[in-house]
Formats: C-alpha cells, sequence, structure tokens
C-alpha cells in the first residue's frame, strides 16, 4: 500500500479523482483502444492501475500496446509499473522503458531515469549520468529534477561544485512553490554561497518554505533570528 501514493504521483494521478477514474462508463474508449489507438490504450490500462480493484497485469498489458507502438507516454507508465506499481518491482525493466520515453523527450521519463541512476536501481550508480537526465528534466521544468540537480551542483556530485549553478536550480524550483528548494535558497543567502549574503533574501525564503510546511526552514529562521 505504501507504493500505491508513489504510483499515483508518478502517474500524475490525485487520490480525489481516482474513484471517479475507475467509475468512467469507458465503452468507446474500450473500442478505441482494441482498435490500436495508444492514448486510448493508456486511459484503460489507468484504470486497471489505479482502479478498484487494482490489476497491475491487465494495465501493463495496455501500456505496453500503447508502449510497442513508441508511444512515449505508455513507455513512461509501463516503466513506472515496473519501478513502483507490481511487487517486487523490476527496476531492470523500469529503466528500459524510462530510457526509450526520455529519449524521445518526456520529461518524466528524464527525471525518473535520473533518480534510477542517482540511486543504482536497475542501473550501477552513476552520478554524471543522473545529472545528465536530470538536467534535461529541469530544462522542461521538472521541479523535483531542478531540486535534485541544485543538490549535486552543491555537493560536486556527477557535476563540478558550484554553488551559483546550485542556487539557478534552487531558484528554478523554488519559483515552482518547493518547500525544500525554498529552504536551501534561503541557506545559500544566509551564508553568501553563490551569491551575495543576505539576511532579508534568506528569511524571505524560510517564511516561505514554512509557509508550504518545511519544519527544517522553521529551525533556520529561528536560529538566524536569534543571531
Amino acid at each position: 500500500m505504501k507504493r500505491f501514493p508513489v504510483l499515483l504521483a508518478m502517474l500524475g494521478v490525485a487520490m480525489p479523482v481516482v474513484s471517479a477514474m475507475a467509475q468512467t462508463d469507458n465503452s468507446k474508449v474500450r473500442e478505441e483502444a482494441a482498435a490500436g489507438n495508444a492514448t486510448a490504450q493508456i486511459q484503460v490500462g489507468m484504470q486497471y492501475a489505479i482502479g478498484t480493484p487494482r490489476n497491475p497485469k491487465e494495465a501493463m498489458k495496455w501500456f505496453k500496446l500503447a508502449a510497442d507502438q513508441g508511444n512515449a507516454d505508455g513507455q513512461y507508465r509501463l516503466g513506472g509499473m515496473y519501478d513502483v506499481g507490481i511487487n517486487p518491482p523490476d527496476p531492470t525493466e523500469a529503466v528500459k522503458w524510462y530510457l526509450l520515453a526520455a529519449k524521445q523527450g518526456y520529461k518524466d521519463a528524464q527525471y525518473r531515469l535520473g533518480v534510477m541512476y542517482d540511486q543504482g536501481r536497475g542501473v550501477a550508480k552513476n552520478y554524471s549520468e543522473a545529472a545528465t537526465w536530470y538536467a534535461k528534466a529541469a530544462d522542461q521544468g521538472r521541479p523535483e529534477a531542478q531540486f535534485r540537480l541544485g543538490e549535486m551542483y552543491e555537493k560536486g556530485q556527477g557535476v563540478p561544485q558550484s554553488y551559483s549553478a546550485a542556487l539557478k536550480w534552487y531558484l528554478a524550483a523554488a519559483n515552482q512553490g518547493r518547500a525544500e528548494a525554498e529552504y536551501k535558497v534561503g541557506s545559500l543567502y544566509e551564508q553568501g554561497l553563490g551569491t551575495q549574503q543576505s539576511k532579508t533574501e534568506a528569511v524571505a525564503w524560510y517564511q516561505k518554505s514554512i509557509q508550504h510546511g518545511n519544519p527544517e526552514a522553521r529551525d533556520a529562521l529561528k536560529a538566524l533570528e536569534e543571531r
């Protein structure tokens, strides 16, 4: 059950809409799917992936029909099922399908492929390769990729260490409301790393992060104001 919310997030589905999607009358969609329409095949697969009861095997069958037609969305979703949609997972197979979608410029697959290299799941751990795929997704606006790329520049993992580059990517994610990125931006401003030191900016970014529920930012702001 713990893997289900992860799967929903990967598939771009919020919990409140799961029931509605599962209950939709899809006779026409199923006809189109059976006739080979990749978009319809993905819709049918989604119902099995997130419906009640779930049927991962049937979901994967429909995703693969779309994936085998070269559909990047289908390839990504099939990879997601192998990654977090089945138990036990098959990370090697997940990487295979993520890569096919990522090479077509599908940002979500690029991000997940970065995660696989970052964590050494299904492939040998490789920070340089992870950074390459994160950068592709980050350039397309994926905030999770922007944040992790910022971390890699801050630590010098797979890329040359650079606080200014770290700040660039943290800001990109922070401007999309990512609490952890807002905290990092505040931290860099507080320390004057990659930018001119500014208590005002640090406070402002910590406050934004706090508003988005980050306890680390609350502690950092308290410590900053006590100095």
